[in-house]
C-alpha cells in the first residue's frame, strides 16, 4: 500500500469516527423508512431529527414515524420537526424551521433518501461546508454522501446489513409477523442440507419431464385422467427414486402436496443464487397489523418473503392451481405496503416460460393455473415460471457470476 493509500485509509477512517462522535443526523419521514433505518444502523448517531408532515391528505407520515421509533425502541431519541402540508411548498419557511430547531448542530448528516422535492431543495441550499448529504441509491446497494459538493470514498461503500431481518422490514410499515402453530421457515438460518440437495436435482428433472409435471399438478385437481392417486405418487416418486431423499414421501403427502412442493422448489432455488445478498428468506410467512391485531385470522400469509441485505423486499406467490384476483391485489397491496419502491410481487408458476406465453394452446389440465396466471396479470404481478428464477432474479438483485 502506497503513502497516499494509507494517508486517505487513515483520513476514512477519521471521518467516519467524526460521523459517529460529532454529527447530527436528520431525516424526512416517507413510506420506505427502510431508507431511514439504514444509516442508523452503519453510525452512531447521538442526535437524531426526523422531518415530518403533521397534515397530509396524502400520506400517513405519524403512522410511519411511529413505525420507526418503535423498531428502534429505548436505544434512540427521535425529535419531529414537523410542517403543514400547505407549508411544504415554501422553501423559505422549510429553511427558517429547520435552521431554527438545529441551531448550534455544527455538523449535520442529512439524509435526503425518500425525501419530497421541496425538502432535498431546502437542504441542498442550505447545507454548510461541513455537513454531510446522504442517498441511498437501492439499484447499486450505495451509499452516496456528498460534503461541500464533493463525493466521498471510502465510508460507507456498500450499505448491506448482513443481520437484516424481514420481521424489521415489516414492523416499519406497521406489520408484524402473527404467531401460529405452523411457524415460518427462514432458510437462510434453518436450510437443510439433504433437503436443499434433493430439490435442485430435483429441479432439472421437473423441467425436462413433462410427464412429471402433469402428475404433480393432477395431485391437487380432482379430475386426475382416469389414474389414481396411488399410481399418480407411484410414477412421481420413481422418478426421484435415485436421489435417497426419504422425507419426499412424506412431501408427497401432505394435504395440498405439489404447492408445498412447489414451495421447496422456487425457495431452494432462490437460496441457490442469491444467498450472498440475501439476508433472510423465509417460507410461510404470515402477517398482521400491529395496530387492531386479528386473533384468530392473519391477514396475508406469503409462500416466500425475500429481503436482501439492502433492504429490497420480494414476495413470492406459489401457485400450483387456482388464484382469485382478490388474492392477487392483496399479495400486491401486501408487498408494496412493505416494500415500498423497492417491493416486488411476483407469481411463480408451475408452466415454463414458452406455456406462460402460449396459454390459450395448453389442454384443460392446466384450466386452473392459466386463471391464476391471467389473475396476476390482471393485478400486475410479475409472473415467473420456475425456470424465470435465475435470469429474472439476477436483474432484480445484481447477482454476478
Amino acid at each position: 500500500m502506497s503513502i497516499a493509500d494509507e494517508m486517505n485509509k487513515e483520513s476514512t477512517k477519521d471521518l467516519f469516527e467524526d460521523i459517529n462522535d460529532n454529527y447530527t443526523y436528520v431525516m424526512i419521514s416517507t413510506l420506505n423508512q427502510m431508507v431511514n433505518y439504514i444509516p442508523l444502523q452503519h453510525f452512531k448517531f447521538k442526535e437524531i431529527y426526523n422531518v415530518t408532515i403533521r397534515d397530509s391528505h396524502y400520506a400517513d407520515n405519524e403512522k410511519w414515524d411511529k413505525n420507526l421509533k418503535k423498531e428502534l425502541g429505548d436505544r434512540l431519541a427521535i425529535e419531529n420537526v414537523e410542517f403543514l402540508q400547505k407549508e411544504v411548498g415554501d422553501i423559505n419557511t422549510i429553511i427558517n424551521r429547520l435552521k431554527q430547531r438545529l441551531k448550534g448542530k455544527n455538523k449535520i448528516f442529512w439524509n435526503i433518501t425518500g425525501g419530497q422535492r421541496p425538502f432535498v431543495l431546502a437542504v441542498n441550499q442550505m447545507a454548510k461546508e461541513d455537513d454531510i448529504i446522504c442517498y441511498l441509491e437501492g439499484n447499486k446497494n450505495k451509499m452516496m454522501l456528498l460534503k461541500n459538493n464533493s463525493e466521498l470514498h471510502g465510508i460507507v461503500e456498500d450499505y448491506s446489513i448482513d443481520d437484516l431481518k424481514i420481521e424489521t422490514a415489516l414492523n416499519l410499515m406497521g406489520f408484524d409477523v402473527k404467531d401460529t402453530k405452523t411457524s415460518s421457515v427462514n432458510l437462510v438460518e434453518e436450510n437443510n442440507a439433504e433437503e436443499k440437495a434433493f430439490y435442485l436435482t430435483f429441479l432439472e428433472r421437473y423441467k425436462k419431464s413433462k410427464e412429471l409435471r402433469e402428475n404433480l399438478i393432477l395431485l391437487n385437481k380432482k379430475d386426475k385422467k382416469n389414474k389414481t392417486e396411488a399410481e399418480i405418487k407411484k410414477s412421481i416418486l420413481n422418478s426421484v427414486k435415485d436421489l435417497n431423499y426419504s422425507e419426499f414421501k412424506n412431501d408427497l403427502n401432505r394435504e395440498n402436496a405439489f404447492g408445498y412442493i412447489l414451495e421447496k422448489l422456487a425457495g431452494y432455488k432462490i437460496f441457490e443464487l442469491a444467498k450472498d445478498k440475501i439476508s433472510n428468506l423465509s417460507l410461510s410467512v404470515k402477517i398482521n397489523f400491529t395496530e387492531n391485531k386479528v386473533s384468530e385470522h392473519h391477514i396475508d400469509e406469503f409462500d416466500i418473503a425475500l429481503l436482501t441485505k439492502n433492504g429490497k423486499f420480494m414476495i413470492f406467490e406459489c401457485k400450483s392451481g387456482g388464484m382469485s384476483g382478490d388474492v392477487a391485489k392483496s399479495t400486491k397491496y401486501s408487498t408494496y405496503a412493505v416494500g415500498g419502491a423497492y417491493g416486488l410481487p411476483v407469481l411463480i408458476t408451475p408452466l415454463l416460460r414458452e406455456e406462460i406465453e402460449n396459454l390459450n394452446e395448453l389442454d384443460e389440465t392446466y384450466n386452473h393455473i392459466k386463471n391464476s396466471v391471467k389473475s396476476a396479470k390482471r393485478a400486475s404481478l410479475d409472473v415467473w415460471g420456475l425456470y424465470d428464477v435465475e435470469e429474472k432474479l439476477k436483474k432484480y438483485i445484481e447477482i454476478q457470476e
